[in-house]
């Protein structure tokens, strides 16, 4: 199986009416550690990784836009958790900064020496993983630039946040953070990005625990945990995080999936604001 062939399973998987059920289990996990195995481009973004892919083919709106503003969309898809960053930190292979992803990294990963640990990490991360080329997983950034007049709020998210996406909900909104320059400083533009981009559940305290969001005010205050502990949104780590941690984490990322799955997330575009 070719790299192409492997990535369309990958986009074919996501969650859709008719997708594909795998038998076995953890397969899709497989599916994709096997995809980076293989030779596969470095750029453009737009033709390999997921989030621009599923951005350049899959979304109605940026495939009727003329190429040159098509690729330049699509390369502002995003993922809201990845599964490489958590899958090594639960298995304890990143000493100091996370191992590449590469042949002998993806083999270790498949021999792992624990396999109790492994199969753990794989159940942990299946939904996501099945889920992974979905809209309910994906980002689109906003067009714009930091103080630096840099478009780099994709790599910012990762460096400030690990792809968590209640921390990232956290700076998008605290003044003076890293990523409040991308919205202008304007909590008026945040807002208008997160609705758009069917978040508002993460601002809900039913929606956890009943499902329900209903009217929300989107604030820090009301911003709700994925480890279900309001005090570490701002600084938590992914290897700081116990099982119980990991177990509740990926519990509720899986509720914001299907939520943002099933809300119909048609954004605005271009994504700039005028304040």
């Amino acid at each position: 199986m070719n790299t192409k062939d492997i990535f369309e399973q990958i986009i074919k998987q996501a969650t859709k009416d008719d997708a594909p059920v795998f038998e076995k289990p953890f397969d899709s996990i497989k599916l994709q550690l096997r995809f980076y195995m293989e030779d596969i481009p470095n750029n453009p973004r737009y033709i390999y990784d997921s989030d621009a892919v599923f951005f350049y083919n899959c979304d109605e709106v940026i495939c009727r836009l003329e190429e040159k503003e098509r690729r330049d969309c699509a390369e502002r898809g995003d993922i809201m958790t990845s599964i490489w960053t958590p899958l090594t930190y639960y298995l304890g292979m990143n000493d100091g900064k996370i191992i590449q992803k590469n042949n002998k990294s993806i083999k270790e990963i498949l021999n792992y020496k624990d396999e109790k640990r492994r199969q753990e990490a794989f159940e942990l991360l299946n939904h996501l993983s099945q889920n992974y080329a979905s809209r309910g997983n994906l980002l689109l950034l906003p067009n714009t630039t930091n103080t630096a007049n840099r478009r780099n709020l994709n790599p910012d998210k990762f460096t400030y946040c690990e792809d968590k996406i209640d921390q990232f909900l956290y700076f998008c909104l605290k003044d003076g953070s890293p990523i409040r320059p991308y919205f202008n400083n304007n909590d008026y533009n945040v807002k208008q990005w997160i609705k758009s981009e069917k978040l508002e559940c993460m601002f809900s305290a039913d929606f956890f625990d009943k499902g329900t969001v209903g009217e929300v005010d989107i604030s820090i205050e009301n911003l709700q945990s994925m480890i279900n502990c309001q005090d570490r949104i701002e600084n938590y780590k992914y290897k700081e995080l116990d099982d119980l941690c990991w177990k509740t984490y990926f519990e509720r990322l899986n509720k914001v999936i299907d939520y943002r799955n099933h809300a119909g997330i048609i954004p605005h575009m271009p994504y700039t604001w005028d304040n």
